[in-house]
């Protein structure tokens, strides 16, 4: 039966109706970790309340791993004082791994590139941030967070954002700045040459969370890390950028002396090499096998057994090439079952191999977080000065009324609204480029009125990538009149074209085609699918990129973090 600690769970997740089901199948507290998510789904049916359990299960388990992992901090290097000189300074010694005690000191500013990470890695940065979270809920805290109310209702910029949250239950990026500057504010006020310290910081990002609870910790502040020898994150985050730029204008203006600050950009980051989830290793007994695919495409049967049958060998190739652009191109030749309509079915079936707990996510998590998107892509349009801008914006808002269809394109085609382009670089020696927000999108979607303009738009789009030194990766297309009237959903990767029947279905397929394939994002959207990924899949990768703006979305969206 079910136990009282299962009881108070699910009342507390706002699942008291399951009670009974989790007391008929005999489900205890000790049965939690071994849930599995066809369990799930046997047991809660409702893709609404099964989004809400996983969620919650999840934070649960954070919490169990960070009761388990008590050694983990032992992995960060929270110690070192960050006064490089210049890459050249360190060494393969200097950047071994100390036991932490969150006290070395910030003088410099963050770099806006960001280091691969192992999925161990990943993991424990959950754990500090959950850690960071846990280990500042008492006393201390509290008055912290008293402290901060208190200067909040004492300014009248701070009533006004207690007001708006009050209003609106989240914080948009304005808001988010407007806080930053505040807080910064009130630690310079006494001393605007004063060293910030990496415990204030996590601990100024606490108490923002505790007087604002839809924030998250990330969103304001993320510590340099040290996951051994060859791996660093570089620290970021909304606070850290508000005071290197108040330092900066002190400088400027002579209040403070100037000072050779170090930026971590600066720091030689070593990357781990990216492995599959499981060990490799060769086998004879396939290579018929992969030869009949190198051969034939039928019959579809077969095609499915040895595509499944050699799964192993094929990603030693996949995962193991130094040429992801080569291996796309001959990959997709090597393998002329792919080129077949329904090709992407095998690629699609790899993604479920190597996330198997992953393949409905975005079909279970995107509805409940479409109308968000619609209200905050309202919200922008009104706020927005670019008449062209808010032109486009407006006409996808008037899609809402249209179909369900339709009401997921036009929140997928809000999404490039919702953040800022990228720098994209060019070839040395090249300047590097901004896209537009209309490429952005385009880089994302395409949509194109007839089948007669796809040819010369794919061609345009390659020579401009070969500008860029990049290739074309998977991209979705949309054909129709207009948006009100899509007639056909592509997904083109390589030369192929599959043909998929809706909207969501075009993002599910490209977004697993590229991690099948183990391909890169679209340069100008990588933050947009970097959103989905966190967002909808719940997924993180060992070749994450880490953008405060994804954060600041999921925030806006309450979306919960990933597990």
């Amino acid at each position: 039966m079910a136990d009282s600690d299962v009881k108070d769970m699910l009342s507390t997740w706002g699942l008291e109706s399951y009670i009974d089901v989790f007391k008929k199948h005999g489900i205890d507290l000790s049965c939690f970790s071994l849930l599995t998510e066809d369990m799930i789904k046997d047991i809660i049916p409702m893709i609404g309340d099964r989004a809400k359990f996983r969620a919650n299960l999840e934070e649960w388990r954070k919490v169990l791993a960070l009761a388990n992992n008590q050694d983990i901090s032992n992995n960060f290097d929270l110690t070192r004082d960050l006064t490089i000189e210049s890459p050249s300074s360190l060494s393969l010694t200097s950047l071994t791994t100390v036991k932490p005690n969150l006290e070395y000191e910030l003088y410099c500013e963050p770099s806006a590139s960001s280091s691969s990470l192992s999925e161990g890695a990943d993991a424990a940065f959950d754990v500090l941030d959950t850690r960071a979270r846990i280990e500042t809920d008492n006393s201390a805290v509290v008055e912290k967070h008293s402290e901060l109310l208190n200067y909040l209702q004492s300014t009248t910029e701070g009533k006004a954002l207690l007001a708006t949250y009050s209003k609106d239950s989240i914080l948009d990026n304005s808001s988010r700045r407007k806080l930053c500057n505040l807080i910064v504010r009130r630690e310079l006020q006494d001393d605007p040459d004063k060293s910030i310290k990496t415990q204030r910081l996590l601990l100024l990002a606490k108490e923002i969370t505790e007087v604002f609870p839809k924030e998250h910790i990330s969103t304001y502040f993320i510590p340099y890390m040290n996951y051994g020898p060859l791996m660093k994150k570089g620290a970021k985050g909304k606070l850290l950028d508000c005071f290197n730029n108040r330092r900066r204008e002190y400088r400027k203006a002579g209040i403070i002396a100037a000072r050779r600050s170090p930026s971590i950009g600066l720091v030689i980051y070593y990357y781990l090499k990216h492995y599959v989830h499981f060990q490799m290793t060769g086998n004879d007994k396939v290579d018929e096998e992969i030869k009949w695919l190198n051969n034939s495409s039928d019959p579809w049967n077969l095609v499915e057994k040895y595509w499944s049958i050699t799964r192993k060998e094929r990603f030693k190739n996949v995962f193991n090439s130094n040429s992801k652009d080569l291996l796309h191109s001959q990959y997709m030749k090597n393998f002329p079952a792919l080129k077949k309509p329904n090709g992407f079915n095998l690629l699609i079936e790899d993604f479920n191999f190597l996330y198997p707990d992953k393949k409905e996510n975005l079909v279970e998590h995107f509805p409940l977080y479409k109308e968000k998107i619609l209200n905050l892509g309202k919200k922008i349009s009104d706020n927005l000065k670019d008449p062209t801008l808010k032109c486009i914006l407006n006409e996808y808002l008037d899609l809402k009324s249209e179909s369900e269809e339709t009401l997921s394109l036009a929140a997928f085609l809000i999404l490039p609204f919702l953040f800022f382009p990228i720098t994209t670089k060019r070839k040395k020696g090249q300047p590097a480029c901004r896209p537009s927000k209309v490429e952005v999108r385009d880089s994302f979607i395409t949509h194109l009125r007839s089948h007669s303009e796809v040819k010369e738009t794919i061609t345009r789009r390659k020579e401009k990538y070969a500008r860029l030194g990049i290739t074309l990766q998977p991209l979705v297309i949309i054909i129709g009149p207009n948006l009100n009237s899509i007639s056909q959903y592509f997904v083109l990767v390589d030369e192929t074209y599959y043909v998929v029947n809706s909207i969501v279905h075009a993002i599910d397929c490209c977004f697993k085609l590229i991690h099948a394939l183990n391909l890169q994002y679209p340069i100008e959207c990588l933050p947009i699918w970097t959103f989905i990924q966190k967002g909808f899949y719940k997924m993180k990768t060992s070749w994450d990129t880490e953008y405060v703006s994804v954060n600041s979305l999921l925030s806006d969206l309450d979306i919960n973090e990933i597990s």
